[in-house]
């Protein structure tokens, strides 16, 4: 039922800041820009490959206004990206040039850094590389050794086994080997779960995550994920139409937002696919708001 990861969703103090490091830097596509549909006086930024596939896609909500963020106990940590083998020397050099601080640990083959909001993120090597239907086609960053998608975002909680259980008994991700890791369907996608350690509230803030969605296939099967979570008797947030796609929000156990997101129709509904992201694009039900949206957003 789960295909696999469908989009992280953050905070960002500054869109300007934001889409230059993502795009320039990281050399990701800006595949959206939109609103936040539920208060459209905020701007939602999509990155990801070029085509925008659920799987590649980071997305922010920008907050002008939004002060740091507090991780203690229960949050979502560092997210990990898929680039190919024997480019992590190359991808070391270019943040440094940014003069992005960076740490290396050859162990894991992989590479630590933060963006602006202090959003932790890490790259690591997989033998794989982009598909060139794929790839980005704005960046200075070659074909060879381009981000391909999400290999695993970590959450921390207060009680890790709970978790791991909403995974496996909910989503119907699978144990892996080794503890406190599940997978998606046999493919490179994972799920991290750790002890936060901590008993203190978390105060969200710049570079927080707000929710981690996952991909089913239509409405139909997000229909069923939502009888499931009813029977289950989970906490359900929303299950609410967004033009892209449609979502189901539940609680996990610690109380994490978790998003289950059909991978139809896509960004290519308001958008032909070399056009993505360069105009604010609005689903067809904020469409006679367009003018209203439009004024309450700053150029960036």
């Amino acid at each position: 039922m789960i295909k696999g990861i469908h989009h992280i969703s953050a905070f960002t103090k500054s869109a300007r800041e934001n889409h230059f490091f993502y795009t320039s830097i990281l050399g990701l596509r800006f595949v959206k820009n939109t609103v936040n549909q539920e208060n459209t006086a905020i701007r939602h930024l999509f990155y990801g490959d070029y085509q925008g596939n659920p799987g590649t896609l980071l997305t922010f909500f920008e907050l002008k206004k939004v002060g740091s963020a507090y991780h203690e106990n229960n949050y979502f940590s560092t997210v990990a990206l898929k680039i190919p083998k024997g480019t992590l020397s190359y991808w070391e050099s270019r943040l440094a040039r940014y003069s992005i601080e960076t740490k290396l640990d050859q162990n894991e083959s992989s590479l630590f850094f933060k963006d602006p909001d202090q959003f932790e993120l890490s790259l690591i090597e997989v033998d794989d590389v982009i598909l060139s239907a794929n790839a980005t086609k704005h960046s200075d960053v070659p074909l060879s050794n381009q981000i391909i998608g999400i290999f695993d975002s970590l959450l921390k909680v207060e009680r890790p086994e709970e978790t791991l259980s909403f995974l496996i008994d909910y989503l119907g991700l699978s144990l892996l080997n080794q503890k406190h890791r599940v997978q998606i369907d046999q493919q490179d996608v994972f799920t991290s779960v750790a002890s936060s350690g901590k008993t203190d509230l978390s105060r969200m803030g710049r570079g927080s995550i707000d929710h981690i969605a996952y991909t089913v296939h239509s409405s139909k099967e997000l229909e069923e994920m939502y009888q499931k979570a009813v029977q289950m008797r989970l906490p359900i947030d929303q299950y609410v139409e967004r033009g892209y796609f449609k979502s189901l929000y539940v609680k996990e156990p610690n109380g994490l937002r978790i998003e289950l997101a059909t991978e139809i129709p896509g960004f290519t509904l308001d958008e032909p696919i070399e056009k993505l992201g360069t105009t604010l694009a609005l689903p067809a039900f904020l469409e006679n708001k367009r003018a209203e949206i439009e004024a309450q957003l700053e150029d960036f």
